[in-house]
Formats: structure tokens, C-alpha cells, sequence
């Protein structure tokens, strides 16, 4: 479905690129938006694959409940498989959010959803390929 990006979807990318790395760097960027498509990475990513840090914060927000409970009903077993599992769950919520933040670059939502549209499977990770090639010794966008 990626093969043939229309050129609303490239212009898009062109815009959202521009947004991130600045008109100077585009310019002198040797850009090949249909290779970045290709090789953009993964597949189209579901909606609960996108809120995993939701999922993990209320999961983690669950064992402190599960704990409080514990100590009402005086239970220092229960209590103490709560704390080990809060202190998972806390490291989970740590990895899913350091995860989610040094994604490089994102467009904005409703780009995402134009360029899904116009059948783009990955716009993330088809920005974050055209960020690379500005990036790239072809590129040059050192400054």
C-alpha cells in the first residue's frame, strides 16, 4: 500500500520535516521521501500499541490500589507481593515513558491521520527516516 505516496502525503512530510529540522536543512538535503516510506520500519501500529505509557500508568496505579487494600485488611503477605509489583510496575512505567520520549521526531496527529489516509503504514517512522537523510553525509545539515 506504501509504494506509491500521493503528493499530498509528500508534501506533508516535506512540511512536517521542515517544522523539525529547520528550511536550511531540507534545502540542502538530497531527500528521497519514497525511500524513507520503504524503509520507515514497522507496519501500521494500533491504537494500543500507541498508549502503551496510558496502559502502563494505570496498571502500576492499579498495584497502589491493590496495596492499599492489603493494609486495610492487614495482610502483610499481600501487602508485600504489592510493593514487589508496585516496584515493577514503577520500572515499567520508567521504560515505557524513556521509550516514548527519545522517539525522535513526530507529526502531529492529524498529519498522521492524512498520511495513514493517503497510505503511508508508518508516518513516524517515515519522518524520523527523511530527519536521518537531512542528517546523512548527502544531506550535510550540520551547522
Amino acid at each position: 500500500m506504501s509504494s506509491e505516496p500521493t503528493s499530498r502525503a509528500n508534501d506533508a512530510l516535506i512540511e512536517e520535516l521542515r517544522d523539525a529540522v529547520g528550511d536550511e536543512a531540507v534545502e540542502r538535503a538530497d531527500l528521497d521521501v519514497h525511500r524513507a516510506i520503504r524503509d520507515s520500519g514497522r507496519a501500521k501500529t494500533s491504537e494500543g500499541s500507541r498508549s502503551r505509557l496510558l496502559f502502563a500508568i494505570v496498571g502500576a496505579a492499579g498495584v497502589v490500589v491493590a496495596a492499599a487494600a492489603a493494609l486495610a485488611l492487614e495482610s502483610w503477605v499481600v501487602f508485600g507481593v504489592a510493593i514487589v509489583l508496585h516496584a515493577i510496575g514503577t520500572a515499567i512505567v520508567v521504560t515505557v515513558a524513556v521509550r516514548a520520549t527519545t522517539d525522535v521526531e513526530k507529526p502531529g496527529p492529524a498529519t498522521v491521520a492524512m498520511l495513514e489516509d493517503e497510505g503511508v503504514d508508518d508516518p513516524e517512522g517515515t519522518l524520523n527516516q527523511l530527519v536521518e537523510q537531512t542528517d546523512s553525509p548527502g544531506g550535510n545539515s550540520a551547522t
